[in-house]
C-alpha cells in the first residue's frame, strides 16, 4: 500500500509538473505575436495585392505559418528539463561554429552577403542558431566556474570561448556580430565580480572607435558599404539617394505620424517608399501608423517581457538557470535597443529584426526557443512553491 501510494504522490508530482506554466509570460508573447502579424498584413499588404496577384496576405500567411509553429515549438520545449542544454551545449558548440563557416562559402547570396541557407522555400540563417548556442555555453561555463566568477581568469576564459561564434557570424552580417558580442559582454559582466574591468573596457572601446574613425583605420577594417553606412548615418539627407535612403523614408514616417498617427493601414511610406519596410523598418510604420502613442505603448510590452525574465531570473533555483534566463533576456532586449536605434538614426543602420514583429520564420522560431526555454526555468521555480 506504501508504495502504491508513494507511485501516486510520484504521478500527481509529475502531472503538476507538466501543467505548471507561466501565463503571464505566454500572454505577453501571445499579444507581441498578434501584434506583429496584424502590423505585418498592415505593412505589407499593399505591395502584395500587386506583387502576388492580388493575394494581399501572402507575407503575412507565410509569417502565421511560422509563428503557429513556432508557438508550439515553444510550449514543447517549456516541458523540457533545462538541465539537459547543459550536455546538448557540447555538440551545439562545434556545430555553430561549423555553420557558421559552412555559411560564407555555401550560403544563399543576398546583397552580395553569404547569411542564408536556402532548401527550396525553406531558409535557415545559422546566426540565428549561434546566438541560442553561445547563451547555453556561456551559461553552462559560468556553472561549472562558479568559484573561479571573482578571477579575471572567467573573463579570459568567456571571451575565447566566444570567438570562434563570433567571427564567423560577424563576417556574414554585422548586425548579429553586435547583437553576439552584447550578448556574451552582459552575460560576462552578471556573471563576474570584476564590475571595473567592463567599465574601463568601455570607456576605452569608445575611445579607439573614435580613434580609429578619425585616423582612418576603421575605414581599412570595414567594407566599403559598412563605412557608406556610417557616412550616412552622421548627414542621412545628403545620402538621401543612396545609403542615407532608407533612413531618410523611415524618419518621414515617424515624422508624418504625429503624436496619435495617421491610423492603423494607412501609412503612405509601406507603399513602396520605404525599403524593408517589414523586416528593420517595421517600428517606422508602428510610429506611422500609430504615432507616439503607440510607439510607447509596444515599448511598454517590451518591457514588461523584461521585467518577467528578471523577476523569473532572480528567482530561478540554481545559477545555470539563472544565467540562462539573463542571456534570453540580454539578447531580446539588446535587438530591440537596436531596431529602435536605428530606425531613429541614433547608430548606423546595422539590419537588425524587431523581435516577434518583424518578418522572419528562423527568427521567431528560435526566439519562441528561447522563450520555452525560460518557461522551463520557471515551471521549476513554480513547482518548488
Amino acid at each position: 500500500m506504501a508504495v502504491r501510494e508513494q507511485g501516486r504522490q510520484i504521478r500527481k508530482q509529475q502531472h503538476k509538473k507538466r501543467n505548471l506554466l507561466d501565463y503571464s509570460l505566454i500572454c505577453i508573447i501571445a499579444l507581441l505575436s498578434c501584434f506583429g502579424l496584424l502590423m505585418l498584413y498592415s505593412t505589407t499588404s499593399y505591395v502584395d495585392q500587386i506583387a502576388h496577384a492580388g493575394n494581399q496576405f501572402y507575407t503575412v500567411q507565410k509569417q502565421l505559418i511560422f509563428t503557429s509553429v513556432a508557438f508550439i515549438v515553444m510550449l514543447i520545449v517549456s516541458q523540457i528539463d533545462y538541465h539537459i542544454y547543459r550536455r546538448m551545449g557540447k555538440f551545439m558548440y562545434p556545430l555553430s561554429i561549423l555553420l557558421g563557416i559552412l555559411v560564407l562559402f555555401f550560403g544563399k547570396e543576398v546583397n552580395g552577403q553569404r547569411r542564408w541557407f536556402a532548401i527550396g522555400p525553406i531558409s535557415f540563417q545559422p546566426a540565428e542558431f549561434a546566438k541560442l548556442t553561445l547563451i547555453i555555453t556561456l551559461a553552462s561555463l559560468t556553472t561549472y566556474a562558479y568559484r573561479a566568477l571573482k578571477t579575471y581568469r572567467i573573463l579570459v576564459i568567456m571571451a575565447v570561448l566566444t570567438l570562434p561564434i563570433f567571427l564567423p557570424v560577424v563576417s556574414a552580417n554585422l548586425s548579429s556580430g553586435i547583437i553576439i558580442f552584447g550578448i556574451a559582454l552582459s552575460m560576462a559582466f552578471i556573471a563576474s565580480n570584476k564590475k571595473f574591468i567592463f567599465v574601463l573596457s568601455m570607456g576605452l572601446g569608445i575611445g579607439a572607435c573614435v580613434l580609429a574613425f578619425k585616423t582612418g583605420f576603421l575605414e581599412m577594417v570595414l567594407d566599403g558599404y559598412q563605412m557608406d553606412r556610417i557616412y550616412a548615418w552622421f548627414d542621412p539627407v545628403a545620402y538621401s539617394s543612396t545609403n542615407g535612403f532608407q533612413t531618410v523614408q523611415g524618419l518621414y514616417a515617424i515624422g508624418a505620424g504625429g503624436l496619435m498617427g495617421r491610423g492603423l493601414g494607412e501609412s503612405v511610406q509601406k507603399m513602396g517608399y520605404l525599403p524593408e519596410a517589414q523586416n528593420d523598418m517595421i517600428f517606422s510604420i508602428i510610429c506611422e501608423e500609430l504615432g507616439l502613442v503607440g510607439a510607447i505603448l509596444v515599448m511598454l510590452l517590451f518591457i514588461l517581457l523584461i521585467w518577467r525574465f528578471m523577476v523569473i531570473a532572480v528567482n530561478t533555483k540554481d545559477f545555470f538557470g539563472f544565467m540562462l534566463v539573463i542571456g534570453i533576456m540580454a539578447h531580446i532586449a539588446i535587438q530591440v535597443l537596436l531596431n529602435v536605434a536605428v530606425v531613429t538614426n541614433t547608430i548606423p543602420n546595422t539590419g537588425v529584426s524587431l523581435p516577434f514583429i518583424s518578418y522572419g520564420g528562423s527568427s521567431v522560431l528560435f526566439l519562441m526557443v528561447e522563450i520555452g526555454i525560460v518557461l522551463s526555468v520557471s515551471r521549476e521555480i513554480s513547482l518548488e512553491h
